[in-house]
């Protein structure tokens, strides 16, 4: 039988707040004498919030207050009780990441959101997450060809491609409606660092406003104008424009970029692109910034453009909508789990790859201690100052047919390698690809210490890859928990 579990969406931009709520169906889809497999088969969006301002406390601090009240009335709103979510996102993007107390915003969240929503932060992610909630993800399925998703926000523009549903590369520049600020009558409040490194770069070529002085209508546009030509270049991929927009990059510049078939705009720019141009300062300046405008130039650009440009039909909520309804996966055709450890939150991901099985049964052996001790170690070293418990999950990668004298020789060698003097952890968990979890944690149960054996937890049908996070939520019925996996990619 079929089960509904609730899940909830929330993107806490840099200038604008928007809370999703879906449901996610959860289908048996494994015959009745196969390995209980599971999938979410449908998922429905019940309610929306309004877009709200996002609450701030002067330029570096968030309104945590504000946030978590807004929040708990749109959970009144919507019928719903914290401890009703099962699974879902709480995902901090742009410049808000940046804020000096956006650390104790995701603590805050935390503790209001439910079991197992979790709060997260990073541009790729978010770039995913938009390109997912806005369609291009689905239109990429539909095309032998590569679709760009740019979500243009507040503080940055966040590029995904899709290729035949597969994400081969995202990037991020900082271009977005509130970099620049201004009062109803050209008086310029703010004027971002970003901008003025590439305007100073430009060699005349971009001329932005000092903060303090009033501008001019003509001005802006000319400003909003070079943005929008630099933005679909790049995503475009053209090399000249990736070099010139070096001062604009978030992390590492591009050196080379997927040259896209369809490229698809999505964030509050994006919603903004099918509205009535602005004509003065002040019909810019209608939210205080110049994303009105920024947006009526990018129409122009993505008209010349020679690439298809398209605003995304749910362009405002493109990556709520990503977040609430696309970021859990299912684990556990078999898992082992001791009682009372779940959830867990944001653990790193160490892969451990098993090499191919030896013919002798000694070297084999040999073989499989030293893969797993090199991932302990590697996990160790990267991840146990932290302080975490687990520090980090073990990705298991184990190739072809895993006999059961193999299996408990990778048994051997994990407990080895986990009762390593440095490693200060209590509760191994590892991810297996292949259904085999439930029969490695009962082959691990008597070679691992009493308090590790205590703590064991064991997921399978899961390939999170090194540098992902994982979480891990509750069962949500039989053997079968919600798995959160956030991965960051960088390029093809």
């Amino acid at each position: 039988m079929d089960e509904w579990m609730n899940s909830v969406g929330i993107d806490l931009g840099t200038s604008t707040t928007k809370w999703l709520l879906s449901r996610l169906r959860l289908t048996r889809t494994s015959g009745g004498f196969a390995l209980p497999r599971y999938e979410i088969t449908e998922r429905k969006i019940e309610y929306a919030s309004p877009v709200y301002p996002t609450p701030l406390l002067g330029e570096d601090r968030i309104d945590v207050a504000s946030v978590v009240a807004l929040l708990e009335a749109e959970y009144a709103r919507a019928g719903l009780r914290p401890e009703d979510v099962r699974t879902g996102a709480v995902i901090v993007t742009g410049e808000t990441a940046t804020k000096r107390n956006a650390e104790e915003l995701t603590r805050a969240l935390a503790r209001h959101a439910g079991q197992f929503v979790v709060a997260t932060a990073g541009a790729d992610l978010e770039s995913m997450l938009a390109g997912k909630g806005s369609g291009a993800f689905r239109r990429s399925l539909e095309t032998d060809g590569v679709v760009a998703n740019v979500d243009i926000g507040g503080g940055t523009a966040n590029t995904a491609y899709f290729r035949r549903g597969a994400l081969i590369a995202t990037v991020t520049l900082h271009i977005g409606g509130r970099l620049v600020r201004l009062d109803e009558r050209g008086r310029v409040l703010y004027a971002a660092a970003a901008l003025r490194r590439w305007a100073a770069e430009s060699g005349g070529g971009v001329r932005l406003p000092e903060e303090g002085t009033r501008t001019t209508f003509d001005t802006l546009r000319q400003l909003c104008r070079a943005m929008a030509d630099i933005l679909l270049r790049c995503v475009s991929g053209e090399p000249a424009a990736l070099l010139a927009a070096r001062p604009l990059f978030v992390g590492v510049p591009a050196n080379a970029l997927p040259a896209p078939d369809e490229i698809w705009v999505s964030g509050g720019v994006g919603a903004l692109m099918e509205k009535s141009p602005p004509e003065t300062v002040g019909d810019t300046a209608r939210h205080g910034d110049i994303g009105p405008l920024l947006a009526a130039e990018l129409a122009k650009a993505a008209d010349a453009c020679p690439i298809t440009v398209r605003p995304s039909p749910a362009a405002a909520r493109a990556t709520v909508i990503g977040a609430g309804t696309q970021t859990t996966e299912i684990g556990g055709a078999t898992m082992y789990c001791s009682p009372g450890v779940l959830p867990l939150r944001d653990v790193p991901v160490v892969v451990c790859e098993a090499p191919p099985e030896a013919g002798d049964a000694a070297e084999d052996a040999r073989l499989l201690r030293e893969a797993a001790a090199a991932a302990v170690r590697e996990g160790i070293a990267a991840y146990a100052g932290a302080g975490g418990d687990p520090p980090f999950a073990l990705s298991l990668r184990v190739a072809g047919y895993c006999s059961y004298r193999r299996l408990q020789r990778l048994a051997d060698a994990l407990a080895a390698a986990y009762g390593s003097e440095a490693l200060r952890a209590t509760t191994p968990l590892l991810v297996c690809e292949s259904d085999m979890a439930k029969s490695l944690g009962y082959a691990l149960l008597g070679k691992l210490g009493e308090r590790q054996r205590n703590r064991l937890v064991c997921l399978d049908q899961l390939s999170p890859r090194e540098g992902d996070y994982i979480d891990v939520g509750e069962p949500i019925k039989e053997e079968v928990v919600p798995v959160v996996v956030k991965s960051l990619v960088f390029g093809e």
